[in-house]
């Protein structure tokens, strides 16, 4: 299948994906520029790099060294600060910064998780939006042909131009029937659009704190607060359930890269995710998936279950041939079910004897 995979400038990384361009639909990359917030903190002291011109000239550069692959801007916040939608200063140089990289990278477009700053954008420089696409991020969680269809009507009333692809909810790559729904019900009126499935992300099934997450990074991407996000997953969410009951892990919605053909007639690629990761972690995860296949720790693909690598491991080759069957099939009620908490007992191994809470 075809992937949509992170960009990052490093030289290594952009010579590996140019020489397997053949299997990229499209890559998507985030800035250190505070007026394209994300869906990720940024790095440094400050809450952003020193310079930030800088890093926009390394990524043209390295932009341009993939030539016809679709470039797609991360500006998925999930909000902003109220006063960011009526700065019309502040939205003319997000805009600048937008046209810059059309102009010089071929921008493609951007992915928008918060649709009052994508209006407010329209309408302060309707004439650089419309020249880019406004995907919808998977955090918007498209799930159902109506869900999308209300987002695709919210990109039409702006100047962006409608995209080409849309990344489903996570939830459906262990949902045939509706991740089915979805892609037909798409493809009744909208032939042109790419489907994607995430594939590495690793959060909870229907992570139940995924909304207030968005919005805590939001908080701190914005300087609002300072950053106690990885605290409270640790301490209160979703990395302690992880760590007290590893089948959570094995009940995640991943997609495995031998599983990934599974997909063929539904969607067109995956999305690979871990830009924060770094290279290293990117050419292990993209080289796996291109070639469908992983021998190591499972957690070595994963973005949000990576932090847990150094300590749990879950040999991809140690599940069974049958767990794609599995774990589509059940009906998600893994309290009552017990079938990935019983898998964990038997294959995850623990490799930091001090973790608390941990249940072999």
């Amino acid at each position: 299948m075809l992937l949509d995979v992170p960009f990052l400038p490093r030289d290594d990384y952009v010579t590996f994906l140019r020489e397997r361009s053949d299997r990229l639909a499209s890559v998507h990359f985030s800035l250190h520029d505070p007026r394209v917030p994300n869906a990720r903190q940024r790095l440094g002291a400050a809450g952003a790099i020193p310079d930030a011109t800088a890093d926009v000239e390394t990524v043209i550069r390295g932009l341009n060294r993939l030539p016809g692959v679709d470039r797609f801007l991360l500006m998925n916040g999930r909000m902003h600060r109220p006063e960011r939608y009526f700065d019309q200063a502040g939205l003319h140089r997000t805009a600048d910064l937008l046209e810059r990289l059309a102009d010089e990278a071929g921008l493609t477009g951007v992915v928008f998780a918060d649709g009052y700053y994508l209006q407010a954008l329209s309408d302060a420089r309707p004439e650089v939006c419309e020249r880019l696409e406004a995907v919808p991020s998977v955090n918007a969680m498209p799930d159902t042909p109506a869900r999308v269809f209300a987002l695709l009507d919210l990109i039409a009333e702006t100047a962006f131009r409608p995209p080409s692809r849309l990344v489903a909810d996570r939830a459906l790559n262990r949902d045939p029937e509706g991740l089915a729904a979805l892609a037909h019900g798409l493809r009744s009126r909208h032939v042109d659009i790419r489907l994607f499935l995430l594939a590495n992300e690793g959060c909870l099934h229907q992570c139940p704190y995924k909304p207030a997450h968005d919005a805590h990074v939001a908080l701190v991407v914005e300087g609002l607060c300072g950053d106690r996000t990885f605290a409270l997953n640790r301490d209160l969410g979703c990395v302690r359930r992880m760590l007290e009951e590893p089948g959570h892990m094995l009940a995640s919605p991943f997609i495995r890269p031998e599983d990934a053909g599974r997909y063929e007639g539904l969607a067109h690629g995956l999305k690979l995710c871990g830009r924060n990761r770094g290279a290293d972690f990117l050419l292990r995860a993209v080289a796996a998936y291109v070639e469908e296949q992983y021998a190591g720790n499972l957690l070595d693909l994963m973005d949000a279950m990576g932090d847990l690598a150094e300590r749990v491991h879950i040999p991809n080759h140690g599940l069974p041939a049958d767990f794609f069957e599995q774990v589509t099939a059940c009906d998600k009620a893994c309290r009552a079910c017990g079938l990935c908490a019983a898998l964990a007992r038997r294959i995850v191994e623990r490799t930091d004897p001090g973790l608390p809470g941990f249940r072999p």
